[in-house]
């Protein structure tokens, strides 16, 4: 993915979900505003060229949970109690803040770096919690990078979890617990919005996975 590639996808998404991109825009500046250079994408160098493991919620988890092997974990903030149920810590996680506040607060005292993503609908949880993870965070935009806030593309949680991994040039990348087929919708969450996003995840997830030679497949643990 280039950012030519991403700006075509984003434009795309913008159109099919009704997202304003200044909307987003200005939700990348205030999270700048709050955590500036605190936001330090040299946290995660040490990972470059890892195997990685990306675990998102979905309803094939548990299953897929005893399949994760060495590697970095990058965990999507809903999934991030479950994950921890098994006594492992995430590396990092991917969030934009509307997972479980308790769960991602207990990553991040364990040791995780949180991957905090800035878009239209999550201002406020910024201003709430974003200083909070600012000793060990990178921030995230979908919309123009700014000086400390990157775009390793990506949508949703799971899918910009495997665009990290991409961004750093990860010997594999294992999709653990994604499930295409069934939406895990949130407490007051629209379902048919989720299903849409569900759909440009897998979107995603079938353009980077052609990118590294691969075909998405289906199953509790996918190789990309």
């Amino acid at each position: 993915m280039n950012t030519d590639q991403w700006e075509h996808f984003y434009r795309e998404i913008c159109l099919d979900l009704g997202i304003d991109p200044e909307s987003d825009f200005r939700s990348a500046q205030l999270l700048e505003s709050i955590v500036g250079e605190k936001s330090d994408a040299g946290l995660i160098e040490k990972y470059r060229g890892n195997a990685f493991y990306v675990i998102g919620n979905g309803t094939n988890l548990t299953e897929a949970l005893p399949l994760i092997g060495d590697g970095t974990t990058i965990v999507a903030d809903s999934a991030v109690k479950t994950f921890m149920g098994t006594g492992r810590t995430p590396d990092l996680v991917v969030t934009d803040l509307d997972g479980g506040i308790t769960s991602l607060r207990q990553a991040y005292r364990k040791g995780a770096t949180m991957i905090v993503h800035a878009h239209g609908d999550n201002q406020e949880r910024i201003v709430k919690y974003a200083k909070e993870f600012s000793g060990r965070m990178v921030g995230t935009t979908q919309n123009k990078p700014l000086e400390h806030i990157f775009n390793f593309f990506g949508f949703t949680d799971g899918d910009r979890g495997a665009y990290l991994a991409d961004y750093l040039h990860a010997g594999e990348i294992y999709l653990v617990g994604f499930d295409f087929s069934i939406a895990v919708s949130k407490k007051n969450t629209d379902p048919e919005r989720k299903l849409k996003k569900l759909k440009w995840a897998k979107i995603l997830l079938e353009e980077l996975a052609m990118e590294r030679g691969k075909t998405l497949e289906n199953g509790p643990l996918i190789p990309l």
